[in-house]
């Protein structure tokens, strides 16, 4: 059965999510009911072994997804994607990863080539991209480097909601087990200017539940930042009406977040707040009042208690007035609203009617018209204690001293579908801003966009100054993780990716084109390509001109890039070792999509096509004759669909500082270190602003040449084969995108670290002969570097940082540059290439087991053991008793461990347990 018409199924299962709204509100609530059964979300967190790492460091971690509407483990992805980034948001390593039962466990090297910083751990499934999609910020003209628009449209596809797991990674130690926390980070050869003067503030007001509406009293908050994100507390700030009179103040508290009231909103413009910070006079204008809507304020103690006051115009509702509370994707609870001839009405739900968590109140009309929405989190107490105890743990171990624990489920009932287990040294931990845990992210901070830091302090207690400022954090969300409209049928929801059971392919096929062999562009062109601002121009003669012409790959290829006429055969082969596959498909409206074998770590992929009557044939014939000849126009251009999110998101201003460089006593960590000596500060070496040579000592990122052509071909980047003359602009585009600069960003080539020299402000006409550009390097050596089989590895150099697109810092004069230093094989060596597309590619990934050494017997004098985290248990056994002893051995110094737990149970119960906190609201 084909993929689309599981798709439908799907669809039809859930809700019908493309008909429009139904002329009442019962009817909206059980659609919303219906997708949020029947098309739940997944949530995934990550366990470490530990907080920070060190240069060549291994990185473990245990991955936990669950599904939204029940909290238990999925059992609907089997596939776990985990993606480790630089912290320029650079790519090292992507895995994949075998998840048969909700769960999955890995590890990544942090190679003694890479910088220190602080990195960043992704995770996510296939499936939760279908939600909180966006389109990423881009200029206009990098469209146009693209096959078509669609192709462009897939590439600049990002998503909202992914996991990110942000830990600093420290300088590897100059003498073994010395771990000081120097923090040496990528040199960059520009450095921004630093402002003066007046600083640039972000104050941000949120209206309680979204509007300022006209005649009613509104509760606002607000967030007051630096322009770094860093919030700014203690500061007055005044609220005038449009008058200009001072109607009332409030002064930013914990996290810079506050709220006041305006009673009797006036209709007219003109509402603005007023302070200062560092002498200077700030002035910023509330959002525009809207004529018509409902207010909305919620309260609560025993009971949710939400008020809800209307503008003086909206009397009638013909089709309905409801208030929905929904938890986790799920409705929780429906209320009809009547407000007769009052302005105000109230509204009251029993806490024991709600879930643990946020939720999210919407007030609708029955055509799907949403009044007022907003986030709130009911405690219902029921995630206090933290499920499980330890015990046996000593204030102290001697070197290779034993190490027993014992671990006891508190509830037997509901049993442990999964825990891990970390034990450290104490003295080598981290505190970072960064420090969710399974209760943390599952309750709160999936729930949320963007960065929550030290969300655990939200849960640490249950007074009134706790539960106003998760109040505030709730109340300064603008997105949703569950849109309602779409929920409810009233905008439309596309459904791209099932839940993924096993690996599958899926590409296209196309139009390949050859410009050579189409003479309607002349007889003699050139392609300019070095060139970001345009990526791919092209000056000819073409159509009768006698003056050149400027094209775009739109312009010169359009009567290629159109859709396929007539479907074709694609045949995969899968190779590991001496095994090989053969699968073969036709397409469905130029797509395919493949169930493949189960492949672990490394397999290779070729796939070719064919239109012929007798496909098998045809394609053996096809791969006797000029199979392996880079250098001939494939019949079609066929490429995989990468869904992979190719955009790394900024870092807050929090995820990257940690709280002792913030003089913050109350998270300082006062112990002596693995030598110990104090762990001071953080100390982070990088150069001052200012210009300076850029670094050639170690490139930004080293790829491999055959897949840097593979991503290009696949996002859409060529037709379908390696062309020399614009590879280096693809190249670009795929690692660095296009900077969201609208002006040129210099891009360099070298060849095994050798500039080349390119004559400027070339011209050609039919009939002047193209003469070579002058390169530094002899033309029978610079033509190795046309052809892909004698590439190795891309080495790229660049002053510019992904994490940081569209910074004000790069709008400035010293702009980024990227050079592409092209390395051959060594020893004259090469590699197979091929006419069609051939790919390496990594299957699921296999974690060796976590090195735990056994000192039963007292070992020799001189015997050293450095290790940081002491034991790593990805799946903890229980017995029938719930019930698990851990046996291990210090290392060569005297200890205090660190131990930490986390899981979950049957019943979606998160399991947390630390040695210094282990419950929650204690």
């Amino acid at each position: 059965m084909k993929k689309g018409i599981f798709i439908l199924l799907a669809i039809s299962l859930a809700t019908s999510v493309y008909i429009l709204a139904s002329s009442d509100t019962d009817s909206l609530y059980r659609k919303v009911q219906g997708f949020g059964i029947g098309l739940p979300q997944e949530k995934v967190y990550l366990h470490f072994d530990n907080t920070c790492y060190f240069v060549g460091d291994t990185i473990w971690y245990k991955g936990y997804v669950t599904r939204s509407d029940k909290g238990t483990l999925t059992d609907m992805s089997k596939i776990l994607y985990v993606e480790l980034l630089t912290p320029d948001g650079f790519l090292v390593e992507r895995q994949q990863l075998e998840m048969p039962n909700g769960t999955a466990n890995g590890a990544f090297v942090l190679t003694d080539s890479l910088y220190a910083g602080y990195y960043e751990l992704r995770a996510y499934t296939r499936w939760m991209l279908n939600f909180g999609q966006y389109e990423h910020p881009h200029t206009q003209w990098s469209e146009d480097a693209f096959y078509n628009k669609e192709m462009a449209k897939d590439f600049f596809r990002d998503y909202e909601k992914l996991y990110s797991r942000v830990f600093p990674v420290y300088d590897k130690p100059k003498e073994t087990g010395h771990y000081t926390k120097d923090m040496t980070l990528r040199p960059l050869r520009r450095y921004f200017k630093a402002r003066k003067g007046k600083p640039e503030l972000e104050l941000k007001f949120y209206p309680e539940g979204g509007n300022l509406i006209a005649g009613t009293d509104c509760n606002v908050a607000l967030e007051l930042n630096t322009e770094e994100g860093e919030h700014l507390e203690n500061v007055e700030i005044d609220i005038l009406d449009p008058q200009g009179r001072n109607i009332t103040k409030t002064r930013t508290g914990n996290r810079g977040r506050c709220t006041f009231i305006l009673h009797d909103v006036a209709s007219e413009e003109g509402y603005k707040a007023v302070f200062q910070y560092k002498g200077y006079d700030y002035e910023v204008k509330l959002p525009e009042v809207e004529e018509e809507g409902i207010a909305l304020q919620v309260r609560q103690d025993t009971l949710l208690r939400i008020e809800l006051q209307r503008s003086e115009g909206l009397t009638d509702f013909p089709e309905g007035l409801a208030l929905q509370v929904m938890a986790q994707g799920v409705p929780q609870t429906l209320q009809h609203i009547d407000f007769g001839d009052k302005r105000k009405t109230n509204v009251t739900i029993p806490l024991n009617e709600l879930r643990t968590g946020v939720n999210q109140i919407t007030v609708f009309d029955g055509k799907g018209q949403i009044y007022a929405d907003r986030l709130c989190f009911v405690n219902r107490h029921d995630y206090d204690y933290a499920r499980i105890d330890i015990h046996g743990i000593e204030p102290q171990y001697e070197p290779f001293a034993p190490v027993t624990l014992n671990l006891k489920l508190q509830d037997i009932q509901d049993t442990a579908t999964s825990v891990s287990l970390a034990v450290r040294d104490r003295a080598t931990e981290e505190q970072t801003y960064d420090n969710g845990t399974m209760l943390t992210e599952m309750m709160l901070a999936s729930e949320i966009k963007g960065f929550v830091e030290n969300p655990g302090y939200y849960f640490e207690a249950d007074d009134s100054m706790h539960r106003r400022d998760l109040d505030l954090l709730l109340m300064v969300q603008g997105w949703r993780r569950y849109e309602w409209k779409e929920m409810a049928g009233i905008e439309a929801f596309s459904l791209r990716f099932l839940p993924e059971k096993s690996q599958t392919i899926e590409g296209q096929v196309n139009h390949t084109y050859s410009l050579y062999q189409d003479k309607n562009f002349g007889e003699s062109v050139w392609i300019y390509g070095i060139n970001p601002y345009t990526p791919i121009v092209f000056y000819t003669t073409a159509y009768e001109s006698k003056s050149s012409e400027l094209y775009t790959l739109q312009d010169l290829y359009s009567i290629y890039i159109k859709k396929m006429k007539k479907e074709t055969n694609v045949a995969a082969s899968f190779t590991q070792d001496k095994h090989n596959l053969e699968l073969i498909q036709k397409t469905e409206k130029g797509s395919f999509y493949m169930n493949m074998p189960k492949i672990y770590e490394c397999y290779t992929l070729n796939l070719t096509t064919s239109d012929a009557e007798a496909p098998v044939k045809d394609i053996i014939r096809k791969r006797q004759k000029g199979y392996m000849d880079e250098t001939q126009y494939p019949d079609y251009y066929v490429k995989l669909n990468r869904f992979f999110p190719i955009f790394p998101q900024p870092y807050t201003f929090y995820q990257n500082n940690s709280p002792e460089n913030l003089f913050n006593d109350n998270l300082r960590i006062g112990n002596n270190s693995f030598t110990n000596q104090h762990l001071s500060t953080v100390t982070v070496r990088s150069p001052k602003n200012g210009l300076r040579k850029i670094d050639f000592s170690r490139p930004a990122i080293v790829v491999d040449a055959y897949e840097a052509y593979n991503l290009a071909t696949d996002y859409g980047l060529n037709g379908g084969k390696h062309d020399w003359r614009t590879f280096s602009v693809q190249v670009a585009m795929v690692f660095l995108g296009d900077m969201r600069l609208d002006r040129h960003y210099f891009l360099q080539e070298r060849f095994n670290g050798k500039p080349i020299k390119l004559k400027a402000n070339l011209t050609v006409d039919k009939n002047t002969p193209i003469s070579n550009p002058n390169y530094s390097l002899s033309p029978e050596v610079l033509n190795k570097y046309h052809l892909l089989r004698n590439l190795d590895k891309l080495y790229i150099y660049t002053d510019y940082a992904p994490r940081e697109q569209g910074s004000w810092k790069y709008a400035q004069d010293n702009q980024p540059e990227v050079i592409i230093d092209y390395r051959l094989f060594p020893n004259d060596g090469y590699q197979r290439t091929y006419r069609d597309r051939h790919y390496v590619l990594q299957g699921y990934a296999i974690c060796e087991d976590f090195y735990s050494p056994d000192y039963i017997r007292k070992p020799l004098p001189d015997t050293k053991d450095y290790r940081r985290t002491l034991l790593w248990i990805p799946e903890v056994k229980f017995d029938e008793k719930g019930e698990a002893t851990v046996r291990l051995f210090n290392n060569s110094k005297q200890t205090v461990i660190s131990v930490e737990a986390e899981g979950i149970t049957g019943k979606g119960r998160p399991i947390v347990w630390k040695s210094d906190v282990c419950t929650m609201n204690k």
